[in-house]
């Protein structure tokens, strides 16, 4: 196959059938003369693509192509999550009715009593829920390497990457009294996605699909009493394709905010220090302002540290606690120029984590109420559904 034959396909193609999935988090790596033919093709069609400016204005918006494939493996990834729920259902209750003498009760006796447990059905579904983790975390972290690699990120123009790998990935392993979260999805900035998160994350995820089967299974049994039991127990398949596809979705969904939120928060910060950075009211309030709506408590959260630390270094700030006084008392008194830099602030900081949280919007309420809020709940809902679909956030 020519170089011209396979630049003409896809850049999935490439991805998927050239570049090896070590090299897919390194796009930004020289050749390797140890490397083969195919690998030196890859490497150079994504340098190529590196060093082609972005088709788009700032902030980051994704390309056609990055579009198409990012669609394309978040439709794979959740297709397959979906049926290993379905197979990991078929796989616990149709051995037990095809070899029931395999799954008999085992009497224990405890403090006098004597119980049957069904010891050997419950190892087996331990190895199932732990080959089933394990196959979500591969096609998870294969989906979030197709991603990476479409959109060629890291790119290597932005000078203190690596300085936010190291700040995040402290933070998100640091436990604060004030936030009761784990890090969420446990992923790190080169989106890497460390096992031990996945696997927490996918475990609990699992453990509220077997709550929600258990809730059939008890309905059905009191509804149709007559119904047979191997029906029952195969009624729950739906439900763990739900849990399952559902998980993959925030993964696949995260894994795309990781990779417009870096170029997206740095072109807005710096726009806003352009215009504001020598207002030392404005420079004030930011910290506040990012304290009304709880940017600060969530740290975890790697959009949110991202922008907070962006704006800390922009501004020149430190950390400090809040002024006395209700932040919306303050903004009332604000000159118009420092309200709408503030608005903007609020917004950005609330849509760029790519969901609007409830606190979130009830801080929107609070300020529309009071006339502080010029963006409609309409529009703000628009700005995080554009973000969301990688057309940008203009605000």
């Amino acid at each position: 196959m020519t170089y011209h034959e396979i630049a003409n396909k896809s850049p999935l193609f490439l991805v998927v059938e050239i570049v090896p999935l070590s090299l897919l988090t390194m796009s930004t790596l020289p050749p390797n003369e140890n490397r083969g033919p195919l690998d030196h093709l890859a490497l150079r069609y994504l340098r190529q693509a590196l060093n082609d400016p972005h088709p788009h204005d700032e902030p980051y918006v994704l390309s056609e192509a990055e579009h198409r494939i990012i669609r394309h493996v978040r439709r794979q990834t959740l297709v397959a999550a979906a049926l290993i729920g379905v197979l990991g259902v078929a796989l616990m209750y149709l051995p037990q009715y095809g070899w029931p003498e395999l799954f008999v009760e085992l009497p224990l006796s405890f403090f006098g009593q004597t119980y049957s447990l069904p010891i050997t059905a419950l190892l087996y579904g331990l190895i199932l829920v732990y080959l089933e983790i394990t196959l979500l975390i591969s096609i998870n972290l294969r989906a979030t390497k197709l991603i990476m690699a479409a959109c060629q990120f890291p790119r290597a123009h932005d000078a203190r990457y690596d300085h936010h790998l190291k700040d995040i990935a402290m933070a998100s392993h640091r436990r604060r009294r004030s936030t009761r979260v784990v890090p969420r999805l446990g992923i790190d900035p080169y989106l890497n996605l460390p096992r031990w998160g996945l696997a927490t994350f996918f475990l609990l995820n699992i453990l509220k699909a077997v709550f929600s089967a258990q809730i059939l299974r008890y309905a059905l049994s009191r509804l149709f009493s007559r119904v047979l039991r191997p029906v029952i127990d195969l009624a729950g398949m739906p439900i763990y394709a739900f849990w399952n596809a559902y998980a993959s979705w925030q993964v696949v969904h995260e894994a795309q905010i990781r990779v417009m939120a870096p170029t997206t928060i740095r072109e807005f910060v710096g726009e806003l220090h352009d215009e504001l950075g020598k207002n030392e009211q404005f420079r004030s309030m930011i910290l506040d302002a990012l304290q009304y709506i709880a940017v600060l408590k969530r740290q975890y959260n790697y959009a949110h540290f991202l922008f907070t630390e962006t704006l800390l270094d922009r501004f020149n700030l430190r950390t400090s606690t809040p002024q006395p006084g209700e932040f919306a008392e303050r903004l009332t008194q604000a000159p118009p120029e420092v309200r709408r830099g503030l608005e903007r602030l609020l917004v950005f900081g609330a849509v760029v984590d790519g969901r609007l949280s409830l606190l979130e919007k009830w801080r929107f309420r609070q300020l529309r109420r009071k006339g502080l809020l010029t963006h409609s709940r309409a529009a703000i809902g628009r700005m995080s559904a554009d973000y969301n679909h990688g057309r940008g956030l203009w605000v």
